[in-house]
């Protein structure tokens, strides 16, 4: 059995501060059954890191794909090591998009991250351009292949299929096309890499919330969710946790 994975995103939202007040506030919940991870921004990693309990892992949003050096702005993999981040979020369509991360890109930041050991949530999904012209699993597939390109081991990979359409729009992908695509994508890794397609975690994410949390995490290809605005109220994200929990 492959254990459920409740991860939030918090993107660009809480300050160092609020970061503290939900890691006091989720520190007092026990959970067994579940991997949590949570995902705060830059200038909260290291505090954040230091103020929550140690069975809830820590990741940040994004990692540069260069080592050290003249690149202003970027955060390193050396850098994230030393404040004791473990975990990095990579391709999601914000940064895709907004930021024009390609393929090619976000496999040169896999390729970092896993050399020094850090592991990696790659983030799948498409537009509803491609949605609506039915090209979605021809996408999501060269997204993968493309992003994996040259990476032989997947040990320290979790995938997060994402429909772009519905992220943060409040539309989400119905339970049973979220399980659709993510057996697809198993079955592509499968294909491409042998049994580690029995092994790997596949998340769902978009517009996930203690409302529909359940009944996503109940499908047999989904290992989890990456959850954004609704991992930023403890209460309901705490929900999300005791849908992993009880199934």
């Amino acid at each position: 059995m492959r254990r459920k994975y409740i991860c939030g995103n918090w993107k660009m939202n809480k300050t160092s501060s609020g970061a503290l007040a939900f890691a006091n506030k989720i520190n007092d919940f026990k959970f067994e059954n579940v991997d949590v991870l949570i995902a705060p921004s830059f200038v909260s990693l290291e505090s954040f890191t230091k103020s929550v309990k140690d069975k809830i892992e820590v990741a940040a949003q994004n990692v540069s794909e260069f080592e050290d050096g003249a690149f202003t702005g970027e955060v390193s993999t050396n850098m994230l090591k030393d404040i004791g981040v473990r975990n990095v979020i990579i391709g999601h369509s914000e940064r895709r998009e907004k930021f024009s991360e390609s393929d090619e890109i976000v496999n040169a930041k896999i390729k970092r991250a896993l050399s020094h050991n850090l592991s990696v949530i790659l983030c799948l999904g498409e537009s509803l351009e491609i949605k609506e012209e039915n090209k979605e699993l021809d996408f999501v597939k060269n997204e993968l292949l493309n992003s994996l390109s040259g990476v032989e081991n997947l040990k320290n990979i979790t995938l997060a299929y994402e429909p772009i359409w519905a992220i943060g729009t409040g539309k989400t992908c119905s339970s049973e096309d979220a399980e659709n695509m993510c057996r697809e994508i198993r079955e592509i890794i499968n294909k491409n890499y042998g049994e580690i397609s029995k092994k790997i975690r596949i998340l769902y994410g978009g517009s996930v919330k203690p409302s529909n949390a359940k009944e996503i995490l109940a499908k047999e290809n989904i290992d989890g969710v990456l959850v954004g605005g609704a991992s930023l109220d403890v209460k309901d994200f705490i929900e999300i946790i005791k849908c992993g929990e009880n199934l």
